[in-house]
């Protein structure tokens, strides 16, 4: 179950914030669209005894579609692939309202759709944006303003790209099976740039990776939130002089890069871990 960074945005959208703002995203959000309603919760969703609450603000555009395409507007209550709780639907961008939304923590994001298909967004054709400051907190009664999105236009895969290719190996103490996160990072970023989900120990593949010199690192998801890596998750480095520094890996255009192996091991301290903030930081 590999997949490039493309085909994985909606998982990445909330993932990392930081590497979500940067694939755009890093990082999870899956919009499973069942068909976008007017101000609506889902079946069974947001039920509260409470007085629902409002959350307001304005989508903008910037870009090179013309024309007049629906927008819409999205709270979501997970970062785990759920539908949104509540939407809203306008024609085009400018100010929109989610009314009569229940307490709740919900995360905000919006898209347009650039070709009128009324499916689910494609992320390589729909301009999608997050409000940069989820998750916003509804209580009871709330009137939330000013929760504005910034949409763009998708950002083409470069031209000149190559693969990364490798094997994630694990053989510590933790029995049960989670998710592996792959990231690829630009030698002298904070970020990562690409990456790749698996359900386990094994093969993985990244494709579409720019020519650039990267590090590249893994961790099992145990608690299957899909965030950044945590202080008691097996980690490791591309690391084949067993120094515990990251070693570096250079794509070329057209290259595949293979044999670039991983080995979880079980934390005891890390060393060289990437600086990435929680989806649910401000």
């Amino acid at each position: 179950m590999m997949r490039s960074k493309s085909i994985f945005f909606y998982k990445v959208c909330l993932l990392f914030l930081s590497i979500g703002m940067a694939l755009m995203g890093v990082g999870v959000l899956i919009v499973q669209a069942k068909g976008w309603e007017q101000s609506v919760a889902s079946p069974g969703e947001g039920k509260s005894p409470n007085a629902p609450g409002t959350i307001t603000g304005t989508v903008t555009y910037t870009g090179t579609i013309t024309g007049t395409h629906m927008v819409w507007v999205g709270a979501f209550t997970s970062t785990q692939g759920v539908p949104p709780a509540f939407s809203v639907m306008r024609d085009g961008p400018g100010p929109y309202s989610l009314a009569d939304v229940a307490e709740g923590i919900y995360y905000i994001m919006a898209g347009m759709d650039a070709d009128d298909s009324g499916g689910p967004p494609d992320p390589s054709i729909d301009p999608i944006g997050l409000y940069p400051n989820n998750p916003v907190t509804v209580t009871d009664s709330t009137l939330i303003t000013g929760v504005d999105i910034a949409l763009y236009d998708p950002t083409p895969p470069p031209t000149d790209t190559g693969s990364i290719l490798g094997w994630i190996s694990y053989t510590g103490q933790i029995s049960p099976t989670h998710h592996i996160i792959v990231f690829v990072t630009r030698w002298g970023d904070q970020a990562p740039t690409y990456f790749s989900v698996i359900p386990g120990a094994g093969s993985y593949t990244i494709t579409n990776v720019a020519a650039y010199t990267y590090t590249v690192g893994a961790f099992m998801d145990l608690d299957d939130d899909m965030g950044p890596p945590q202080p008691d998750e097996p980690f490791g480095w591309y690391d084949p002089l067993g120094d515990g520094a990251p070693d570096l890996v250079v794509v070329d255009e057209g290259v595949q890069v293979m044999g670039i192996d991983i080995i979880l091991a079980d934390p005891l301290h890390y060393i060289y871990m990437p600086r990435v903030s929680r989806a649910d930081a401000p």
